[in-house]
């Protein structure tokens, strides 16, 4: 089918039906449209979220009466800037990240579906020998849809945490940078000279290597590998099952064009939404762990720029989650439904209007 013509072409969460699109991508990039446009997205989605995600890794990481208390105490010492520092890591990681998965997730899915074939499609969670109404059918569908959505999200998490985990380990570093130096208990403190402080995206990087070699960037891997297999999996579950059920009920109970049209449009926002909040809310404690464990590689790093003895850095076992697991739960629940909401929004809107 020609590209100009109007018609369906499968996207992230089914089909795309293109009427009167105001841009035309030249031929050497049609190919690349999905990642092109989730990257444009992603860049806008992270920086207006990063604040918020700065605040996160901050009461994870360091003791903060609430969420209110670490706004006002990182705006006393570091300025407004210190709500942005480590920006430029998921700047260039976390769109590109966001990226890769969404372009992993979508090749992932046909192939996921046929090796699944003997699983869930001979067997589906819903199967019927009798004939059922259009309605019931795209039901069906939505509901069968589900195990390979969270298949095939679990497998672009994992594939993308091997790229993002030492962005995400230098974000930390920046992040945490001047906390990790000025505080510590007797014998854990570092204090090291502010000039002497690695700054920088590279200077950290290079930093990192300097004491740890490459691998110090992988510090707490494990614990990401598990975070984004699980957050993406449940993540695209959620958004495309939601979505698909909002938008099936609106063909068939809204008969009125504006609210069939507005609805249609809110679905993308609040489905990325909830999917954002729930997947997050169930990885957070191993989030916390992973902050936690590398903000210690951090401090022994620092301690070592120092001219002072490493110290022994266990990393913490998976356990059951504690609500101290949960600091900093409430500026990464906005932020996950804040930046959801604009990506998949953006992300949407311009896979709707560029063919």
């Amino acid at each position: 089918m020609d590209r100009k013509s109007h018609g369906h072409i499968p996207a992230i969460t089914g089909d795309i039906e293109y009427s009167d699109p105001f841009f035309t991508m030249p031929p050497i990039l049609a190919n690349y449209k999905s990642a092109l446009l989730s990257y444009s997205s992603s860049l806008v989605s992270t920086s207006v979220g990063f604040p918020l995600d700065s605040m996160k890794t901050r009461m994870q990481t360091h003791h903060f009466a609430s969420s209110l208390e670490c706004l006002r105490s990182t705006l006393q010492t570091e300025g407004v800037g210190g709500l942005f520092r480590g920006i430029s890591a998921p700047l260039i990681s976390t769109a590109f990240a966001r990226s890769l998965g969404v372009s992993i997730y979508t090749e992932a899915k046909p192939i996921v579906s046929v090796l699944g074939e003997p699983v869930w499609g001979t067997h589906p969670l819903v199967h019927r020998e009798v004939a059922v109404s259009v309605e019931q059918q795209q039901m069906d569908r939505v509901i069968n849809n589900i195990p390979i959505a969270v298949v095939s999200g679990s497998i672009s998490g994992a594939s993308v945490s091997i790229f993002a985990c030492p962005f995400e380990f230098c974000k930390i570093f920046q992040q945490i940078l001047l906390l990790v130096n000025n505080s510590g208990e007797q014998g854990k403190d570092v204090h090291l000279q502010r000039n002497k402080l690695p700054s920088g995206l590279l200077n950290v990087a290079r930093t990192t290597v300097r004491q740890d070699g490459v691998l110090g960037l992988y510090s707490g891997y494990r614990y990401h590998l598990v975070k984004d297999g699980v957050s993406s999996g449940l993540f695209y579950g959620l958004y495309e099952t939601v979505k698909l059920f909002i938008q099936t009920r609106n063909n068939h109970l809204v008969q009125d064009p504006g609210w069939h049209r507005t609805i249609d449009l809110l679905s993308v926002p609040l489905s990325g939404a909830m999917a954002g909040c729930f997947s997050w809310i169930l990885v957070f404690p191993v989030d916390t762990l992973k902050s936690q464990y590398q903000r210690d590689v951090i401090r022994n790093i620092l301690r070592v720029e120092a001219g002072r003895d490493k110290l022994d850095v266990v990393p913490p076992k998976l356990r059951w989650p504690t609500r101290e697991m949960y600091r900093g739960l409430a500026p990464s629940i906005t932020r996950s439904i804040a930046t959801t909401m604009i990506f998949f929004s953006i992300f949407e809107y311009l896979m709707k209007n560029i063919v």
